[in-house]
């Protein structure tokens, strides 16, 4: 009898809308708490990122990750001073492959998944770090980053007042989520449960004082000459990492403050493995990791 042939399954090529359909909030936690286990159990491979310089002080990251079932690459590259161009800062893919076989099963849009994946990574750190549901949310940050972290807080945490301030102006998505714009010198009359910062920026876009006794997540700054948190803030915090390998290497944050000897880690929060003192102000100092993309490639692959 002539054996018949298995037709592999067709590529699924998704752009920034289907890739952001693919990947609801709820599932995505949940997956990236699984990927926390498997990792802290050794079934996964994810080397260190490779980080390479481009022209106009971009670089780009060659990303992968390996399980069993299904590996993933991604490829993006980020250009911060795209902005000023009226260009996107972040432009990439994720191609995800059957592990068994090396089939090709999607190509998700980068920036979308990579968007949303820190989002869900934040939120995951939030659940684990605030005990009671937050109140007033301040965004620091006019980008994608910023705008999936506001769209996740909405989503997970509709009850909460969440600010955003500009780096230099309003946000384009203030109006459009409907959320309260905020000015710098407006920090200090607040008090805050949690702030995001999703800059690039060099210097500490928060005002002495501002996040004490509050969760503070810090997204945007992922090289070290790139420092948004104020190192003093983070020296009298308890300071939790997404991935301390790519923190050591790559968190301008934590360097700024001398803090250079590993963190705690998202997997240790998921885990339940370190306790939290809230009495201090907790930190989650995330520069993002493929384990995440592996993850987000699963939700969506799935569905």
């Amino acid at each position: 009898m002539t054996p018949v042939s298995r037709l592999p399954p067709p590529l699924q090529v998704l752009d920034g809308a289907a890739t952001a359909r693919a990947l609801p909030w709820s599932l995505l936690m949940e997956e990236i708490a699984q990927v926390c286990r498997e990792h802290r159990e050794g079934r996964l491979t994810c080397p260190p990122r490779q980080v390479l310089p481009l022209a106009q002080d971009g670089v780009l990251l060659v990303m992968p990750c390996l399980s069993d079932s299904l590996s993933i690459t991604k490829l993006v590259s980020v250009h911060p001073l795209n902005a000023a161009l009226g260009l996107p800062t972040i432009a990439g893919e994720v191609v995800a492959m059957d592990s068994r076989t090396g089939q090709r099963l999607a190509v998700l849009d980068g920036p979308t998944l990579t968007a949303r994946r820190t989002a869900a990574v934040s939120l995951l750190a939030l659940q684990h770090l605030q005990r009671a549901a937050p109140r007033r949310v301040l965004v620091v940050g006019g980008g994608v980053q910023a705008r999936a972290h506001v769209q996740a807080m909405q989503a997970l945490h509709p009850q909460a007042s969440i600010h955003v301030q500009g780096h230099q102006e309003v946000p384009a998505f203030v109006a459009e989520l409907g959320v309260e714009a905020l000015v710098p010198e407006a920090q200090t009359r607040h008090e805050w449960d949690v702030i995001v910062c999703a800059t690039t920026s060099r210097v500490p876009v928060l005002r002495p004082g501002v996040g004490e006794g509050a969760v503070v997540i810090g997204v945007g700054a992922f090289r070290e000459d790139m420092v948004e948190l104020p190192p003093e803030l983070l020296r009298s915090a308890q300071v939790w990492v997404d991935d301390p390998v790519g923190a050591q290497a790559e968190a301008g944050d934590l360097m700024a403050a001398g803090l250079f000897q590993p963190q705690d880690a998202l997997d240790d929060l998921v885990l339940g493995q370190r306790p939290i003192d809230d009495r201090r102000t907790r930190v989650f100092k995330s520069v993002g990791c493929a384990r995440w993309d592996l993850a987000a490639a699963r939700v969506a692959v799935r569905r």
